[in-house]
């Protein structure tokens, strides 16, 4: 009888455990020993929870829902791994060629072709037409930069009343040399109403040691390029220097003894002088005429840049006392 009222008992048992398990029911008594503080001795409770219903996890002293680990699961799946992002290709800017400065003279673009021929001279793009480009180059500043004609190198000022043409250069941070220049006018007359035309931007000057070249630009573009004389035995510098004075028939100080004023059989300096600002141990040094024309092509100098008195006039009207001067070989 009794061994029947165990049997009963087992199989009331087992289909008590399977009727659990139908209805959803958890058993979770598992859990790793490194879980279980040191110090305490009781065993963990067995966890009875609803699959479908929200339980709190302890772990050591970290609290957390099972429905914020479940979200932070699948946040994690759903992430991205970083993709390396391809830097893209820069293209190389295309040199323009003289196709369309054509292209521009014939559209009456006139300042747009020089600015490009300049370019392409200044940076020597195609060697074999520099003879070619500065032809062109001149022949076209002879209307935007050499003539009282309108251009986008300039303005246009109207003569008012009491106007003198000192101080309309000042206006304008220019030389009044240079207004009359262009405009071909009288130094000492001015008729109200008069159109001036008036270049405005920033001079610069480049010397090339090794082409005896000195080249003029206006706000980077070029203007006018001269044939020079440079200082024997690479007396010279090279560097960037500033505009120290300008003066007119100048007084030279030879560097042997001696003042020599201008006119004097002994003084070589030309009709006029720019000189550079000094730098430690580059004093008195310049841009100036010479009595010697011959020199102009050659290295015969004594460090200074020779030019013919007709081209040093027409830079000197030109340069202002923020003229940056850049010597190169």
């Amino acid at each position: 009888m009794k061994t029947i009222q165990n049997s009963l008992l087992v199989i009331f048992f087992t289909y008590f455990l399977s009727f659990l398990s139908a209805n959803d029911i958890a058993f979770s008594a598992e859990t790793p020993n490194s879980e279980v503080s040191a110090e305490s001795n009781q065993e963990l409770p067995v966890l009875l929870v609803k699959k479908d219903e929200d339980a709190v996890i302890y772990k050591k002293d970290i609290i957390i829902r099972s429905d914020e680990l479940k979200a932070e699961t699948k946040k994690d799946k759903g992430t991205e791994e970083f993709k390396t992002i391809e830097k893209p290709i820069e293209k190389k800017q295309e040199t323009p060629g003289l196709d369309i400065v054509d292209k521009y003279l014939k559209e009456g673009r006139k300042s747009e072709a020089r600015n490009v021929l300049s370019y392409l001279f200044i940076n020597k793009k195609i060697p074999e037409k520099q003879k070619e480009i500065k032809e062109l180059l001149d022949k076209l500043n002879e209307e935007l930069i050499f003539s009282s004609s309108p251009s986008p190198d300039a303005t246009m000022y109207t003569v008012q009343a009491g106007d003198i043409m000192a101080r309309i250069a000042k206006q304008f941070n220019t030389n009044y040399e240079l207004i009359i220049r262009i405009n071909n006018k009288s130094p000492t007359r001015l008729n109200i109403g008069d159109k001036l035309k008036i270049l405005t931007g920033k001079t610069k000057i480049l010397i090339s040691k090794n082409d005896f070249t000195l080249t003029l630009l206006l706000n980077d573009h070029y203007v006018k390029q001269y044939r020079i004389g440079t200082g024997k035995n690479d007396k010279t510098p090279v560097g960037t220097f500033e505009v120290k004075n300008k003066m007119k028939e100048p007084v030279w100080y030879s560097p042997n003894g001696g003042i020599f004023p201008y006119g004097h059989p002994e003084n070589i300096l030309g009709t006029r002088w720019m000189g550079f600002k000094d730098k430690p141990d580059l004093y008195g040094y310049g841009i100036h005429g010479t009595t010697l024309p011959d020199s102009i092509g050659t290295a015969s100098s004594n460090g200074c840049v020779r030019m013919l008195n007709s081209d040093v006039e027409e830079l000197y009207d030109f340069v202002t006392l923020d003229t940056e001067i850049i010597i190169q070989r």
